[in-house]
């Protein structure tokens, strides 16, 4: 599995906990960067290279039977943040 899947897919994740185990939460982004610290999110960046937003899109299309579309869908928001890439690009 890539290093963009593992990030995807622990993004997926966080979602989910968010979505069912946290629903309401005002800003999760505390949350979310302690559990980016937990889960190394800081070496599966490093060792991802370049990509594009393309590349996001095309995974997203891959991993949308992995999980519930609005927790892939937020995934793949974040993730994007994340990376630096633009929400709303292809």
């Amino acid at each position: 599995m890539s290093p963009l899947e593992q990030l995807f897919r622990l993004e997926i994740e966080l979602h989910h906990r968010l979505r069912t185990q946290a629903p309401g939460t005002g800003d999760a982004s505390s949350v979310h960067a302690s559990y980016a610290l937990q889960a190394g999110y800081e070496r599966l960046i490093r060792s991802i290279g370049p990509i594009a937003a393309h590349d996001v899109e095309t995974l997203r299309e891959r991993l949308t039977l992995a999980g519930d579309a609005r927790d892939v869908l937020a995934a793949r928001d974040s993730l994007k943040q994340l990376l630096g890439l633009r929400l709303l690009d292809p």
